[in-house]
């Protein structure tokens, strides 16, 4: 279970890099029709943003639930993580109840 916190840090990092591309994407400015990431790419870039931050929460929050040894990195990427899937789970409510 100590390899929990690191695979959950890389997931955090993979998963803050499609935010920024799915934003940079969708405020660039270009014309919908111009872009060469269209709505079902960004649709799965949403999702597998959306799963990746998912599975990093649970494995930060299995880290510094078991671990009592080197919880401060524990914490750090559960402080990490935790935006990533508020950021998902906000625009899922606010597309759900739009």
């Amino acid at each position: 279970m100590k390899i929990t916190a690191p695979i959950a840090l890389v997931l955090a990092m993979i998963g803050w890099a499609l935010t920024l591309f799915i934003t940079y994407t969708l405020l660039s400015g270009v014309p919908i029709e111009d872009r060469s990431c269209q709505t079902d790419c960004i649709k799965g870039l949403f999702f597998s943003g959306f799963a990746v931050g998912a599975v990093a929460l649970i494995l930060s929050g299995l880290a510094v639930a078991t671990h009592p040894a080197g919880r401060i990195f524990s914490v750090a990427v559960l402080v990490l993580t935790a935006p990533l899937f508020a950021i998902y789970a906000g625009i899922v409510v606010i597309g759900t109840l739009a």
